[in-house]
């Protein structure tokens, strides 16, 4: 038996602890509460730093983004301090790949902040960069942020202005920007972003057309469209949101979830980056606003009906239910430390 440590985060209404700490059996798909953190509220999205055993999270409906050093033990998470984020709900945070920024998704508005890092503690600094878009900054609803695979340009995903914008880094510094990096039709939603492992291909998924769209990656940054494919079987009339996505370390497979249709999509990745439709499955509860690959499993979070539902990953990357389901509180995020 293998134990795996897994920080989650949840919802929690505006109290308590939103960050919590959980084992996971990879070789059955199983999962133990092991502690829950105090002073976490509204945990919607997590980064970890391994050589500073520092968690960083978001208190979204606080519009803050916090630190918090971890025991040794994991037993105890110590307080570094919050940091104002500048709009309304933090959803997604990123590390630099040298780990001395952290850059910030509010989905409030455009802006994107990115704090500085104490190398001594950990902690975040005040004052951040703020990187915006050139429409209307309240129009906008950044929903995602991440690094290039090379590290030398911040990605960012307007839900609100249909867009992915690049900002130029280099030396710890940006040096340009906002350059639009990829746009799409009025009212598509774009939400999270993944690169393909090998960095030549990247994958969009929007919230509002449920669209995942292959993209290669050109030299200056900017993204080209391969072929794009529904999430939703043929012939489904209801309403669902796409929510989050993922390519696996082969590289060969990307899967998305549907919150509303309440499912998993299962797509082929081809050595051109083009994507086929491979399964649609129940996620097996409601709402699943994150999924987490671990090894030969694929774990759902599903929001609404407070579950935590295994899948075993077949060798073509179907998924299969293997029946585990765990109980947790509007768990929203995953990550491995």
């Amino acid at each position: 038996m293998t134990r795996l440590n897994l920080l989650s985060g949840s919802y929690t209404e505006g109290a308590g602890a939103g960050l919590k700490l959980l084992s996971f059996d990879t070789a059955s798909g199983a999962f133990e509460l092991v502690c829950a953190y105090g002073g976490t509220p509204d945990v919607s999205w997590i980064a970890f730093s391994p050589s500073s055993r520092t968690a960083y999270v978001t208190d979204e409906m606080a519009a803050r983004v916090g630190a918090f050093a971890l025991a040794a033990d994991l037993g105890s998470a110590t307080p570094l301090g919050y940091q104002p984020t500048g709009a309304n709900y933090p959803c997604y945070i990123r590390l630099s790949p040298k780990g001395s920024k952290l850059a910030v998704a509010n989905y409030g508005d455009d802006s994107v902040p990115v704090f500085a890092i104490d190398g001594a503690t950990g902690a975040l600094k005040a004052d951040p960069t703020v990187l915006r878009g050139t429409q209307p900054h309240e129009l906008g609803h950044a929903h995602w942020t991440q690094w290039s695979p090379e590290g030398d340009r911040l990605y960012a995903v307007d839900l609100g202005h249909n867009e992915v914008r690049s900002f130029p880094y280099a030396g710890g510094a940006f040096t340009g920007g906002p350059e639009t990096a990829y746009a799409m039709p009025a009212g598509s939603g774009p939400r999270h972003l993944a690169f393909h492992p090998g960095g030549r291909f990247a994958y969009l998924w929007t919230e509002y057309a449920n669209l995942l769209t292959a993209l290669r990656r050109e030299a200056d940054g900017t993204l080209t469209r391969i072929n794009a494919l529904s999430a939703l079987p043929e012939g489904f009339s209801g309403t669902s949101y796409g929510a989050h996505i993922a390519v696996n370390p082969a590289g060969d497979t990307v899967y998305v979830s549907n919150r509303g249709h309440n499912s998993i999509a299962v797509f082929s990745i081809a050595g051109d980056g083009s994507i086929g439709l491979r399964q649609i499955v129940s996620c097996g509860g409601d709402w699943p606003r994150f999924f987490i690959l671990i090894g030969t499993h694929l774990v759902v979070a599903n929001q609404k009906s407070d579950s935590l539902v295994s899948f075993d990953v077949a060798a073509d990357g179907t998924l299969a239910p293997n029946g585990r389901v765990f109980a947790l509180e509007k768990p929203v995020c995953l990550l491995p430390i």
